[in-house]
């Protein structure tokens, strides 16, 4: 076919925005400052179910307790002693009801230094722990949870303080707790044993094997099947680093070990923030712009898939533990809008890879929290959560972009019907992109554009309206603009509702 005949041709689809596109029409189309490009759509097939909770988060245990958490920026220590985690400031509930349903991870290096004080009364922490969780606290946690449809993933002490000196793991204050747990009837949905058990040298100076760890999850299951027998396991939560992935080999030997567990756990983060005492990739505003530096999630995924399938194969498996950068994340990087281009880009590919949980660390605190937790005002990270939330279903399809500075992803909408959401991320920091889409129709395309005015920028626009949570503490409507085609500035990301998409898959 002739250059100009395909051009025209190409053109012309990109306009229709319609099935009257195909394969052979994908030509991409470039101008000073500008490009177009297909998107290709299938509806036929169903990739992976996630979770209908798939995209949750955290609040650390450390923040819950209130001991040793990461410091403010300008705080010259790596971390201090926090306030207890206020679970009933009026602006919470709104606020994580909008990203609910979701699974609430407790965890964090603090779960392993923490006593239960299961009595009632308050107590005086116990030598060698670094606080206590008592009823009040819990109380007060477990209640934020039932009002806000959170089902919670509790991190139980695996660390030195709960263990003997032959580093056998000691569960009578566990079963204390989960005793409690299940007099209530509070919505856990699954123990963990531990955080990063292979990390131990380095943070709490003690080696637990993988076969110690595995009798210490058939003790745990003991516990688990006279108390809570609905719970899972969930494990061995161990820690994947940037560019080295296991910095010691742990997770295979794990999962051979410990049969008990029935999620299957990891951790990631792509970069590591000034805090870190360990040599990593340093973030950067425009680090995790680069698609060679975001695809690396799917080489670990891929790792731990592997390990999953042939030691736990009916264990679904989840990222239960991730952030833009290790250690608190860097200020004035990971709380503005440079972060949402990495975290809504590794949901897309947690959620092609069939993983049916990723954990966001964390709900609020440090710089990584997607809630200021002084003041509760949204970061871009929880717009471009709702964002997920709202149009983003269980159901993933295969989407594909010819562009690499075009991020892609596909799902059937929430709403059923045939309905799909098409989410588009452009990473080019100079040239806007026209996506026009192949495969399914486009008719009524509701188009959600979410930008700011740098990378640096705190403040969000949907649709050129900037997203307030204000003092009525009412989280926005966010509805979509009428548009043929989805336009995407530089540094810009999109989604597309397509109501009459009729896809087979998502009847």
């Amino acid at each position: 076919m002739p250059a100009s005949l395909a051009r025209s041709r190409a053109i012309a689809c990109l306009l229709a925005g319609t099935t009257a596109c195909k394969p052979d029409d994908k030509d991409t189309l470039t101008t000073a400052g500008a490009a177009s490009s297909i998107v290709t759509l299938s509806g036929e097939i169903v990739l992976h179910t996630v979770d209908e909770r798939f995209s949750s988060f955290a609040v650390d245990t450390a923040q819950v307790v209130g001991t040793e958490h990461w410091s403010p920026p300008d705080v010259h220590q790596p971390t201090i002693r926090v306030q207890p985690f206020d679970f009933d400031r009026p602006a919470l509930r709104p606020l994580v009801s909008a990203l609910a349903p979701a699974m609430l991870r407790i965890g964090g290096t603090g779960a392993d230094e923490i006593w239960y004080a299961t009595e009632g009364a308050s107590v005086e922490t116990p030598a060698g722990y670094a606080g206590s969780l008592d009823t009040a606290t819990w109380n007060a946690l477990a209640a934020f949870a039932a009002d806000t449809d959170l089902q919670v993933v509790f991190t139980l002490n695996g660390g030195p303080s709960a263990r003997d000196s032959d580093l056998e793991w000691q569960g009578d204050n566990a079963e204390d707790f989960m005793a409690l747990v299940a007099e209530r009837g509070d919505p856990v949905a699954a123990w963990a044993l531990g955080d990063e058990p292979s990390a131990y040298p380095i943070t709490h100076g003690i080696s637990v094997s993988p076969a110690q760890l595995g009798e210490d999850f058939d003790a745990l299951a003991a516990l688990r099947d006279v108390h809570t027998p609905e719970v899972q396991l969930l494990g061995p939560s161990v820690e994947y680093w940037p560019e080295h992935g296991e910095p010691v080999p742990y997770l295979d030997e794990a999962l051979h070990q410990a049969a008990a567990i029935d999620i299957v756990s990891w951790h990631y983060s792509p970069q590591q923030s000034e805090r870190c005492p360990s040599p990593s990739r340093t973030a950067e505003p425009e680090t995790l712009l680069d698609e060679t530096i975001l695809n690396e999630v799917n080489l670990w995924a891929d790792e731990v898939e592997a390990m999953a399938s042939q030691h736990a194969p009916d264990a679904p498996v989840w990222m239960a533990e991730t952030n833009h950068a290790r250690c608190g994340g860097a200020p004035g990087v990971s709380d503005t809008w440079a972060s949402t281009f990495w975290y809504l880009d590794q949901l897309g590919s947690l959620a092609r890879h069939g993983q049916s949980v990723m954990v966001r660390q964390t709900l609020s605190g440090s710089d990584f929290g997607m809630l200021d937790d002084a003041t509760l005002q949204p970061r871009p990270d929880y717009w471009g959560a709702l964002l997920w939330r709202r149009l983003m279903g269980s159901r993933v399809l295969e989407a594909t972009s010819e562009l690499p500075d075009l991020r892609v992803y596909a799902h059937c909408h929430p709403a059923g019907g045939g309905a799909v959401t098409v989410l588009a991320i452009n990473l080019s920091a100079r040239r806007s992109i026209q996506a026009g889409m192949a495969g399914l129709s486009t008719r009524s395309m509701l188009v959600h554009l979410l930008n700011a005015d740098e990378l640096s920028s705190t403040e969000v626009r949907h649709n050129d309206v900037p997203l307030v949570f204000g003092d009525d503490f009412v989280v926005p409507a966010t509805v979509g603009e009428v548009l043929t085609q989805l336009s995407l500035p530089p540094h810009s990301i999109g989604f597309a509702e397509l109501p009459e998409a009729a896809a087979p898959a998502c009847d």
